[in-house]
């Protein structure tokens, strides 16, 4: 880099208020771009899901240094199945995932309590990681040091708890995000792990059948075409298995949602998620029917994998 040129910075979740704060300070030496789920006024805002390590890697392209923020302080879907944290865990390895491949200088994480399993899944990455736990009286100040620095380093401070923000209410479709852990069977890959569950989902009830192809995927029941799935090759790897969830009577017409195996080093654990589904059927049926039986149907695959 030239002293002449500016270095572009990208704040993972930094559209809440500790990113624009954190903004702010930088603009005057940086480039600075804050990613959030959804856009905002803010001129340099990019909009991405970060739970797809796809648009995680286009979000982190050209970044000298990315600072994480990203957590779920909000509704991400009409629907959540699982807890926050585990949310958060697949935010903190689709932007590790990223940075592997998109090689910024530095990582710059924020968490507000010790033992945080994000600082262990971004120090996966390989990139030099500073780290501010706690964030005392002004994280923001703490985390422009970080950034500016000429090397890296550890901050525990004492805690911080940001401005109390009432929960928004959801707006947006009637998606359903669906984050499970499971442990993983020892020496299988992301894809050998979605074809048991599939092969597994076959025989768990009685009306249930399943169709494996060499990509793709058919859940039937009773002779009718309920979901298929077909594998995303660009986005899929040992450790990650994409599914995109376009056809099938429970699906909404014109809508596609991801069903995703994740593998992950440390923790060595497996996330599975179905995101952006937007169910067919009538909202209120759905929470009373099909959304009880995945969320059954994933705790009875993780009891079979550690069997």
């Amino acid at each position: 880099m030239s002293e002449t040129e500016r270095p572009r910075v990208v704040i993972a979740g930094g559209t809440g208020a500790l990113g624009r704060a954190l903004a702010e300070r930088l603009k005057t030496s940086c480039d600075v771009t804050c990613v959030g789920t959804r856009a905002t006024s803010g001129a340099s805002d990019w909009k991405a899901d970060l739970l797809s390590v796809a648009e995680a890697e286009v979000a982190l392209a050209g970044a000298h240094t990315v600072v994480f923020l990203a957590r779920t302080s909000g509704p991400r879907a009409r629907l959540l199945q699982g807890s926050t944290a585990d949310v958060d865990l697949v935010l903190a390895d689709s932007v590790a995932r990223a940075a592997r491949l998109t090689k910024p200088r530095r990582l710059v994480f924020f968490g507000c309590a010790e033992n945080d399993e994000r600082e262990v899944v971004l120090a996966t990455s390989g990139v030099p990681l500073s780290v501010l736990s706690g964030g005392g009286e002004d994280p923001a100040a703490q985390l422009e040091q970080l950034v500016l620095a000429a090397t890296v380093e550890t901050r525990r401070l004492p805690g911080w708890k940001g401005a109390e923000v009432p929960p928004a209410a959801w707006s947006g479709p009637s998606t359903v995000l669906s984050v499970q852990r499971l442990t993983p069977k020892p020496g299988w890959t992301a894809a050998q792990t979605a074809r048991a569950y599939f092969e597994w989902l076959g025989g768990d009830a009685p009306t249930v059948s399943t169709v494996l192809g060499a990509d793709a995927y058919e859940i039937k029941s009773l002779g009718a075409s309920m979901l298929q799935l077909r594998r995303v090759p660009g986005q899929s790897s040992d450790s990650v298995e994409v599914l995109e969830v376009r056809d099938g009577a429970l699906v909404a017409e014109g809508t596609t949602g991801i069903f995703e195996f994740r593998l992950l080093e440390t923790p060595a654990v497996l996330m599975t998620t179905l995101r952006g589904f937007v169910p067919a059927m009538p909202w209120l049926a759905y929470r009373a029917s099909q959304a009880i039986q995945h969320a059954r149907a994933m705790r009875r695959f993780g009891e079979w994998l550690t069997a």
